[in-house]
């Protein structure tokens, strides 16, 4: 294999990398989400039928504390590091191929 494929691959892992990462992310945002969705809810049914509704606390520390924990701080640094490496890698070779 030429040394111009197995750069190619590496910009392939490089960039699944990054897409992997920002999947890991999106994985943790979209639980946030619905949790804070039903919260959302709850607090409606709240204003529909006290007596019935459930509390939207519960769900709104899970939020919070998920966004602090450092779980998601680890996802989220990944994240941007990974994205940085592969724009990293991609600008030079469009700066090659764009001179002007």
């Amino acid at each position: 294999m030429d040394s111009v494929s197995m750069e190619l691959q590496r910009g392939v892992v490089i960039t699944r990398e990054a897409h992997n990462a920002l999947c890991d992310l999106k994985a943790l945002v979209d639980l946030a989400t619905k949790k804070i969705h039903t919260a959302e809810l709850e607090v409606l049914a709240a204003t529909i039928s006290p007596t019935l509704a459930e509390d939207p606390e519960p769900n709104l520390m899970a939020v919070s504390e998920m966004l602090h924990s450092p779980r998601f701080k680890t996802v989220l640094r990944n994240a941007l590091a990974k994205s940085e490496t592969a724009v990293a890698w991609h600008l030079p070779k469009r700066k090659a191929a764009h001179p002007y």
